[in-house]
Formats: C-alpha cells, sequence, structure tokens
C-alpha cells in the first residue's frame, strides 16, 4: 500500500488544526477567544505574577528596614528607604522588565494595565516620579475596567506625595471620593490619604482616614499598627479614653510582640486615675512587665514610663531613680537613653535648681540623642548655654562665700573650717567602705563562681581557669588593686616594713631628682594637730581680707551676674528668673556700669504687667541716663525704625561714593562720605564712610596722611568688623617701608657680558616641584636645542621656591627666550590658577639676587635694563 502524504494529512488533521490555532493565538494582536485566554493565562503566571511577586518583596523589606520611633506617632506609610531600593536594584529592574513582557508581547490580555501600575510604582521606588506619573495616568486615560483607573490612581496619590507635589495629591484624592470605588481601592486610598495628610501634620485628616481604613482591613499585624496610630493620635488629642480603646483593639489583631508591648505600656498612660487603689494598681501593672522574660530588651522604656507616672502624681523624688535606672538599663536604645538623660537635666535645672548636676545630664543627652528628634535643638541650645551658665553661678557663690567669710572674726571662721574639714573626711570614709563593700562583693562573687565550677588543685589560677599568669587580664587587675593600696613600689626584699618613695612611672626627670619623700610619708610624720594647723593656715590664706582682693572678687560677681540674667533671658527663655537676677544685680551694685540697660530691661517686662513699676524704671532711666540708648527709646519707640532707616540712606551714600572712588572721580567721592557723616550721625554705615576716606587719602596725599587716617580709625571704630581690614592695611605699609629699605641695600651690577640663567619663581608647591622643572627643560630644549638647557629646583626662601634654567651664552639670547616663554606657547599656561614671575639674569647678578632673598628686589633692575615686551 502506498502512503502519501494526503494520507497523513487526513489521519493528523485536527491535531494539525490545534496546533495552527495555537500558533496564531501566541500572536500578541490576537484578541481571538482562544488568543485571549492564551494571553491572559500567560500573562498573568509568567510575567505580571513574577513582576508582583518581586514588588511585594521589596515593599515588604521597606517596611521592615523601618524602625518605628515609639516615642513619637508611627508613620502610616514607611519612608521609602533608597539604600533599600539600592540594594534590590536588580529586582527593582526585573519587575519593569517582566511588567514590560506582559504590555508587550500580551497586548490583548487584560493584566496590561495592572502591569503599566506595576512599572508606576517601581518607578516611584526609583525616585523617577515624573516617569511614574505619566504611567499611571496613562493607566487612567486608556484603561476600560473603572476599579482599574482608580486603582492607578490610589498610587498616583502616593507618587504625588513623595514627589512633593502635594496641591495635586490633594486634587486626586478628591476626585476619588467622589467616585464608586471597590473595597479594596477604598482602602489603599484611605491609607495613602491618611499618608499625605501626616506629611501635612494635620492629625484630624489622619484620624478621619485611618478610622475609615481599618473598617475594610482583616484582622492582622497591619491593622493593629493602624489602631496604635490612631491611639497615639487620640492620646496626644487627650481623648485617653478612645486611645484606651484603639490601643485595646491593636491587642486583638495579633501584633508583633514589639507593638503589643508599647500599646499595653500607653493603655498605662491613658487610664483614667480616680482613686488610690487604681493608682497601686498601676504601679503594680508596671511591676509585672518587668518581671516578663519577654521585656528584658524592654526595661529601659517600662523604666522611664515608670518616672513619668510618678511625675505626674507631682513625685519628682520618687521618679528620679526610675529614669536613672532606666539609663542602667538600656541595652542599646540610645534614642531612649538620650530622654531619660534629658528628663533628669530637666528636674535638676527647673525643679530642683541643681545646675552641676543639670549640665551633666544635658551633656550626656545632647550627645547621644538623634537630631531627627523634635527636642532635638532645644537640647542642644540648652546645653551649650550651660556651661558659661554654671561658670556664672559658681563664680557668684564662691566669691560670694569667700567675701562672708572675710567678715567673719576668726573663731567662726575656724568653726567653718572645722566642720567642712569634718564632712570631707566622713565623705572619704564613707567612700572607702563603699569600695571595700564592692571588693567584698565581688570577692564573694569568685568564690560563688568558683564553688560552681567544681574544685580545681590549682592555687594560682585565674577566674577563668588556669595558670594565673597566664592570664594577662588578670595579672593586670591585681597589678592595679596593688598599685592603689601600695604604691608604685621597686622589687626588693621586706617592702612592707620600709618606708619607701612611690614612684609614678610618669614623672618628669625632674620630678625623679626631687628628695625621695612623698607627700604621705611627709603627713605620716605629722601629728593630728600639726596636721590640722597645716590644713587651717592653707584655708585662711584662700580668705580674700585684703580691701583690694574683695573688690576683685565683687567685680567679678558684678558681671556674673550681668551675663547670668542675659543667659535667663535671651538664651533659656527663662524670663521671670532673668528679672530675679537683673534686679539682684541693681540691689547688690547700684552704680552697675550695666545699670542704664538693665533699667530697659526691666521696663520692657513690666510695661504690660505692672505700669507703675515700669514707669519707676523708665522714669530713672531718663534721668540719669538721658543720652544713651535705651533712652532714646523709650522717649521715642520708633527710635530703632528710624535709625535703620537712616542706615538705609546712608548705604545708598555709601554705594555711590564708592563707585565714585573706583572711577577714580575722588573730589566727588569725598563730597558723598562728607554728606553722609554730616546729614546722618550715629548710622551704622559711618565706619564704612571713614574707612573709604582714609582709603582716597592714601592716593590724594599720599603715604603719612593715610597712615594718620587708618590709626584714627582704628582709635574711634575699635569694634567695627573693618577693624581688622585697616590694621592690615597699616601693616601693609609697614611692611612695604621694610621691603623698599631692604630694596634700597641691595645693588645689581649693570654688567650683562656674561651668561645668563632664566628664573620661575613661584610659591612652594610639592607638586609643582616635581613637574615643573622637566616642563620648562624640555620647553627650551625644543625651541633652543643649541644652548643644551638644564633645569634644576631651589629653596628660595620660607615662602617661595625657584626653577632655575641654564645656562644662555648672553643677554640677547635669554631675552629671546625670555620672549617666547611668555608667549601663547608658554608652558605654563596650563598652571594659570597659580602665583608665578619669571625673567632672566646675569649669573653675577644672581648670586646677590639668591643671598639677599627678597623675591621682588630684582623687578625694577629687570624693568629697566631688558626687552622684555614680547
Amino acid at each position: 500500500m502506498k502512503i502519501t502524504v494526503s494520507y497523513y494529512i487526513k489521519k493528523y488533521r485536527y491535531l494539525l488544526l490545534g496546533f495552527f490555532l495555537m500558533i496564531a493565538a501566541c500572536s500578541p494582536e490576537n484578541s481571538g477567544l482562544v488568543g485571549y485566554s492564551y494571553h491572559n493565562v500567560t500573562a498573568k503566571y509568567n510575567a505580571y505574577f513574577i513582576a508582583n511577586e518581586k514588588l511585594q518583596e521589596v515593599l515588604l523589606e521597606i517596611e521592615d528596614a523601618h524602625q518605628n520611633n515609639f516615642n513619637r506617632v508611627l508613620k502610616v506609610k514607611a519612608p521609602i528607604d533608597t539604600n533599600i531600593v539600592n540594594a534590590n536594584q536588580e529586582k527593582v529592574d526585573d519587575i519593569i522588565k517582566k511588567a514590560s513582557i506582559a504590555i508587550q508581547r500580551h497586548k490583548v490580555s487584560k493584566w496590561v494595565d495592572d502591569s503599566y501600575i506595576l512599572v508606576g510604582i517601581a518607578r516611584m521606588l526609583n525616585r523617577e516620579y515624573e516617569e511614574s506619573i505619566e504611567t499611571l495616568k496613562y493607566v487612567n486615560v486608556n484603561s476600560k475596567d473603572d476599579q482599574t483607573k482608580y486603582l492607578a490612581l490610589t498610587y498616583l496619590v502616593r507618587t504625588f506625595t513623595e514627589y512633593g507635589e502635594l496641591n495635586n495629591a490633594l486634587a486626586v484624592i478628591d476626585y476619588l471620593n467622589r467616585q464608586k470605588l471597590s473595597k479594596a481601592n477604598k482602602r489603599k486610598l484611605y491609607l495613602n490619604a491618611a499618608h499625605y495628610y501626616q506629611i501635612l501634620n494635620d492629625p484630624n485628616n489622619v484620624i478621619k482616614y485611618l478610622s475609615a481604613a481599618i473598617k475594610l482591613m482583616s484582622k492582622g499585624p497591619e491593622k493593629a499598627k493602624m489602631h496604635f496610630i490612631l491611639g497615639q493620635l487620640y492620646q496626644k488629642s487627650k481623648l485617653d479614653a478612645v486611645a484606651y480603646d484603639n490601643y485595646g483593639e491593636v491587642l486583638n489583631n495579633r501584633p508583633p510582640y514589639e507593638l503589643s508591648f508599647y500599646a499595653r505600656l500607653n493603655m498605662a498612660q491613658v487610664t483614667e486615675l480616680s482613686k488610690g487603689e487604681d493608682i497601686k494598681k498601676i504601679r503594680k501593672y508596671f511591676e509585672q512587665l518587668l518581671k516578663d522574660g519577654k521585656n528584658v530588651d524592654f526595661k529601659d522604656k517600662i523604666y522611664y514610663e515608670m518616672g513619668e507616672f510618678e511625675l505626674k502624681q507631682g513625685n519628682i523624688e520618687e521618679a528620679i531613680p526610675f529614669y536613672k535606672s532606666s539609663i542602667e538599663n538600656s541595652v542599646d536604645n540610645q534614642r531612649q537613653k538620650s530622654f531619660s538623660y534629658h528628663k533628669l537635666g530637666l528636674l535638676y535645672f527647673d525643679e530642683l535648681k541643681k545646675y552641676p548636676l543639670a549640665k551633666a545630664y544635658y551633656d550626656s543627652a545632647y550627645k547621644i540623642m538623634p537630631e531627627d528628634e523634635t527636642i532635638y535643638q532645644q537640647v542642644a541650645t540648652r546645653q551649650s548655654v550651660l556651661s558659661d551658665f554654671i561658670k556664672q553661678i559658681n563664680t557668684i557663690q564662691e566669691n560670694d562665700s569667700l567675701v562672708s567669710l572675710a567678715q567673719m572674726d576668726s573663731s567662726a571662721i575656724n568653726k567653718i573650717f572645722l566642720a567642712q574639714r569634718n564632712e570631707r573626711i566622713e565623705k572619704e570614709k564613707e567612700e572607702k567602705r563603699k569600695r571595700e563593700r564592692a571588693e567584698r562583693n565581688q570577692a564573694a562573687n569568685n568564690k560563688t563562681t568558683a564553688f560552681e565550677q567544681g574544685p580545681n588543685i590549682q592555687t594560682n589560677t585565674a577566674p577563668g581557669g588556669g595558670f594565673y599568669f597566664y592570664d594577662q587580664a588578670t595579672v593586670a587587675q591585681g597589678r592595679n588593686t596593688f598599685k592603689r593600696i601600695w604604691g608604685n613600689r621597686s622589687l626588693q626584699d621586706d617592702w612592707r616594713m620600709k618606708r619607701t618613695q612611690v614612684f609614678d612611672e610618669s614623672r618628669s626627670e625632674e620630678q625623679e631628682s626631687a628628695p625621695k619623700e612623698s607627700v604621705a610619708d611627709r603627713e605620716e610624720d605629722l601629728s593630728e594637730e600639726d596636721l590640722i594647723a597645716q590644713e587651717r593656715e592653707k584655708f585662711f590664706n584662700s580668705i580674700p581680707f585684703e580691701k583690694e582682693q574683695q573688690e576683685k572678687l565683687f567685680n567679678e560677681m558684678e558681671i556674673a551676674y550681668y551675663k547670668l540674667g542675659n543667659i535667663y533671658n535671651f538664651d533659656l527663655q527663662e524670663k521671670k528668673d532673668a528679672i530675679d537676677t537683673y534686679e539682684t544685680l541693681l540691689s547688690r551694685f547700684p552704680k552697675t556700669e550695666y545699670r542704664a540697660e538693665i533699667l530697659y530691661l526691666l521696663y520692657i517686662y513690666y510695661e504690660d504687667k505692672e505700669e507703675v513699676k515700669a514707669q519707676t524704671f523708665a522714669n530713672e532711666l531718663l534721668k540719669s541716663f538721658p543720652n544713651t540708648i535705651f533712652a532714646k527709646l523709650i522717649e521715642n519707640p520708633n527710635y530703632q525704625e528710624e535709625s535703620n532707616l537712616a542706615s538705609a540712606k546712608v548705604k545708598v551714600i555709601y554705594e555711590k561714593a564708592y563707585r565714585l572712588y573706583q572711577n577714580e572721580n575722588y573730589q566727588g567721592a569725598i563730597k558723598e562720605i562728607n554728606e553722609g557723616l554730616n546729614n546722618y550721625p550715629e548710622n551704622d554705615y559711618e565706619d564704612n564712610l571713614k574707612l573709604l576716606e582714609a582709603l582716597i587719602t592714601g592716593i590724594t596725599d599720599g603715604k603719612n596722611p593715610y597712615k594718620f587716617k587708618l590709626q584714627s580709625f582704628m582709635e574711634n571704630y575699635p569694634e567695627s568688623e573693618l577693624y581688622s581690614f585697616a590694621k592690615s592695611l597699616l601693616a601693609a605699609i609697614d611692611n612695604l617701608d621694610k621691603k623698599r629699605q631692604q630694596n634700597e641695600q641691595i645693588k645689581y651690577v649693570p654688567f650683562f657680558e656674561q651668561a645668563h640663567y632664566f628664573v620661575v619663581l613661584y610659591e612652594k608647591n610639592k607638586a609643582l616641584a616635581g613637574v615643573l622643572p622637566q616642563e620648562i627643560e624640555d620647553f627650551g630644549n625644543k625651541f633652543f636645542p643649541e644652548q643644551e638647557l638644564k633645569s634644576g629646583n631651589l629653596v628660595f626662601n620660607d615662602d617661595y621656591s625657584m626653577i632655575l634654567l641654564s645656562e644662555f651664552e648672553g643677554k640677547e639670547i635669554a631675552e629671546a627666550f625670555f620672549k617666547k616663554f611668555n608667549s601663547d606657547l608658554s608652558p605654563l599656561k596650563n598652571f594659570k590658577s597659580l602665583n608665578f614671575s619669571n625673567f632672566v639674569i646675569s649669573k653675577d647678578n644672581f648670586q646677590i639676587f639668591y643671598q639677599a632673598k627678597v623675591a621682588d628686589s630684582y623687578t625694577e633692575f629687570f624693568n629697566t635694563n631688558y626687552q622684555v615686551t614680547p
């Protein structure tokens, strides 16, 4: 039987038909039933699904990497961390690639619009906001499915928010609120809208949209977080009951343990207390939290909240130990630790007035507090002024004490000395007892550890086991303990019985050669009576019995009161304390040089509080200090504004005078200067006008009148910002005089019939010293090969180095080289930003120049005797 092709076609015709239909369906444009089904399945599972999975992975990593700051309202949306996106860049690029496959190869599938949305989100993560916006807008315009359009717009809200186009974000939110959205789209809109309003710091709208979103969310960690944020917002609004309910809902939504812990902690904060039993209940609740083994890492926060709770009850003394315990139990939460330091600083400063302690806590808070904290700047400000603040407080207290002692009789002073001495000795004994207890406890702990580890037949062992002297840490600890008790004694027999000098390894040779008797030995040689007498003499010598000594202390106190008042007033914004300090200053030092200023500050403070008192200060100021700016400000409240207006007019005059000066119209400039000085006295530009007048004098009248004007300026305007400039001008005149004297003493020889050198002088620069000599030598040999030139680098003086190119046969060829070197072909054209000078010089004159070491001493001679024009 003969089998033909037609036979096979007939036999497998249905199979072949299916094959050709499948091939036809693969076409991107095929929209038939088979093609549509094929493209939907392939687009979803081969492209869109993979891209979406990778996108969710990146979004989850961003969420997980974000560290929640539970001391502030949590973020509705975790900020997009560019570090995370960059680390996942390959994955983000693949999201765009896979989504693009679904778009390009499966154009008729229903997943094309969704793939465009993935591309838009990926672009947003890449901070390609404009591309993201265009992509999402494209979906909104071209999609045939309303809900897909709305989905794109919900993500457009987020993109506009991240891009900072907040008005556009609001417009999209308003538009979507008027549409019929699916449940899923509503949820996305409400969350993105809450994020938008959180960026705007609008808590009411955040509450509105989060409350709406929560109703559409399933139970789970995300819903728990949103309830927590609502709880925080209600708590800040003093709606404790509603906050309590939301914190309770956190616990009903399978929260992560950290969120659960803080929800429970915050519930204690918003519990309404009505009687003593409630307070006991909260304290017991905190104790239970501390005992819970799962809360080991949160002990610092628990102790902090216990301190906050006691502070709310007015129990400052009970609150302080809790804040300290918070610091001691801090593991790795520097943010929380900084809050505890800050709180202690506040209490010791504001409530207890223990300023040195307050400064110590503020120093610690400032050192570790993250800069993104809202109170960071406040902490930084107070920390920066506390050092000066305490200095003034100490000056007042110490000087007061010394002056008071000087007014007492010797017996009263002696009683104070003995009381202070006894107090110091008791303190030293107590410190010694504490150290001994600590050492006994440490020894007991070591014994317990050794017992728990079982018997060990070695006696010389380190704490961790093994021979004692094999453990360097243990040996070092033993050596330090020995030194603390016995001193740094040399190795010798019977060292306990010998009264030897204790040496410090860091003693200088001069100290080593001093008599070999220590202070401790000298004190041991003294009887108790002699030792007390010695200390008493030292104490009495520190007291300022002389009138001159007391006046010096009073002057220091006067300045300290003034500075302290200003710190209160301007730095710490503690107005009441400032006024108390100013009034004390006037009371104790009625003739103070600061009286006019203090009277004015007191007048300003009492002006809207106690009118009669304010007027009393004003009357004294007008009567006793009528010519001061403070009196003028009371007479004319607009004095400062008018003074500023006058200064503005003088500024215009000064600018006009300066332009005339630049145009060398010195007579016109002087006319403008005189107008400004005569018509507008006491203006802010008087010093500018005076210095410009001096500069013109230097040009028109010569050096000596110029020098006199500069000296007068410095005498009359020592506080001017231009003082240092005037001083530098005066110094420049003196330097110029010295240089002229030096140059007059240097005589160059007008003999040119000899070999010449070419010299490049430049400011010292190691990099140039390694490059320029060869550059110049190559240039010389290129254009003057017959001279066989060689270069070298020499140190000229402290400021300059020189390159010497030698040697030219005579003056004419040296001049020719100079002209060529300074033409457009110059090898220095690539170093225009640097300061160079170059010239040719005869051998004899080079010896004079090099020995003189004065850089510009040869300039005039060179310009006079050489043809230097290129």
